[in-house]
């Protein structure tokens, strides 16, 4: 499959350590392997995740002229990747291997929510349009904690995942909050998803049976059942390089079964992390978006998979090389799930060093109270009733024209960008 794919695209960026040899104990996103016997699960493993790079040839992004995000769309590619995870472990389940040429239909709806179109829900085109809300004109590079915050206002145009995303702002957790977010009710009468035939079908409450089964046969979530969640950490450890006082709680972040991995990287390369090297210097496991792929068509309900995914040698990265900003993600499907994460996180990572952050049951009373704007969401009125044309005419409304063609523009601190106090939720 490398001999096939090797015409496809251009490598951008190549680790210096990916000929090192590969032995002892690794985790990935809480799976252990013991190398050299288990390397053929492992490499499967890897092969199956869901790979997203730079693409090309994509239809210009409204008045921009931009056809590519080559050079400036890293870390929403990576952001694609940790979200990809968890939509992966939500509707194929944790254990699903991919396999070249499979039928199913579920894994090809995922897929066509992350391609570069203005009506795939996670697309390129929709993460360069919310990031406006945050300063971050089309073009300019994302910092970690951008894409979190992107993720969570295009999560709810997400019926079909139905997901409660949650920020821990100031590296603060507090379960009460996530366990009211996650029981949560959505608007009565707001539009959802079905999935039917490897489409994505809006439905209106009307269609929908008590039992989640819609008019057309298709199958929704019922949104008064314990939402599954989304969590990201943001973190900061250290001021200007990664404090090596944190590599084993960070690590063993990545060992936790509700592990999605985390956004970081080098200065002004983002990678997604998912997975790393037992002891003291382990390597950890990245997938790398610096590779350049042409943009991809759906052919009848299916889509050409063999460039969502990497089959060739792991990239791997020393891990004091990181930058100290970054964002770590979990991902629980239930309340059990849940629970054990809490508990893990307090036994497994807290106990083992530095704190990375801390968990509360309930918020302190010194502690300011959570507020959670109401986002004026804007964006697509529905993913499905835009057409590109429509998406063209929004984006030239929004005086965006001025940055046609912009190259690599890194945030004020010209790495990951600190993450602020007080920021929205």
């Amino acid at each position: 499959m490398a001999d096939m794919l090797s015409g496809t695209y251009e490598v951008m960026y190549r680790s210096a350590d990916d000929d090192i040899q590969i032995r002892g104990e690794i985790w990935l996103l809480g799976r252990r392997y013991n190398l050299p016997q288990d390397m053929q699960a492992m490499e499967q493993h890897i092969s199956s995740l869901i790979w997203c790079t730079y693409r090309k040839n994509f239809r210009a992004i409204g008045g921009t002229g931009l056809t590519s995000d080559a050079s400036w769309g890293c870390t929403m590619r990576c952001g694609q990747m940790v979200l990809a995870e968890a939509l992966s472990r939500l509707h194929l389940g944790r254990d699903w291997r991919w396999t070249a040429g499979t039928g199913n239909r579920s894994y090809h709806a995922l897929l066509r929510m992350f391609l570069d179109k203005p009506d795939s829900v996670y697309s390129l085109q929709q993460i360069a349009q919310f990031g406006v809300d945050f300063n971050r004109k089309v073009g300019e590079w994302f910092g970690p904690n951008n894409m979190c915050q992107v993720i969570k206002k295009m999560a709810k145009y997400d019926g079909w995942s139905n997901l409660a995303i949650h920020i821990a702002m100031d590296m603060t957790i507090v379960e009460s909050e996530i366990y009211a977010l996650c029981k949560g009710v959505e608007v009565t009468g707001a539009k959802r998803h079905s999935y039917q035939d490897g489409h994505m079908k809006s439905i209106s409450p009307a269609e929908e049976s008590p039992d989640g089964a819609t008019a057309n046969g298709g199958v929704s979530l019922r949104c008064d059942e314990f939402k599954p969640l989304l969590l990201f950490v943001p973190l900061r450890l250290g001021l200007e390089t990664f404090e090596k006082q944190y590599s084993e709680p960070l690590k063993a972040c990545l060992h936790l079964p509700q592990s999605i991995g985390m956004i970081g990287g080098r200065p002004r390369m983002a990678f997604w992390f998912y997975g790393c090297q037992k002891g003291d210097g382990g390597k950890l496991f990245y997938l790398d978006p610096h590779t350049v792929q042409a943009s991809v068509e759906p052919v009848r309900d299916r889509i050409p998979d063999e460039t969502f995914h990497n089959v060739g040698r792991p990239s791997l990265m020393n891990m004091y090389e990181l930058e100290p900003s970054m964002a770590v993600g979990f991902f629980c499907a239930n309340k059990e799930e849940l629970e054990d994460l809490f508990n893990r996180l307090r036994r497994d990572v807290l106990a083992v060093g530095p704190a990375l952050f801390e968990i509360f049951t309930n918020r302190p009373a010194n502690m300011p109270a959570l507020v959670i704007p109401d986002a004026d969401l804007q964006p697509l009125d529905d993913p499905e009733d835009v057409d590109e044309a429509g998406f063209d005419d929004l984006m030239a409304d929004s005086s965006l024209a001025a940055v046609a063609g912009a190259g690599h523009n890194s945030c004020a601190d010209e790495e990951f960008e600190i993450i602020e106090m007080g920021e929205v939720m």
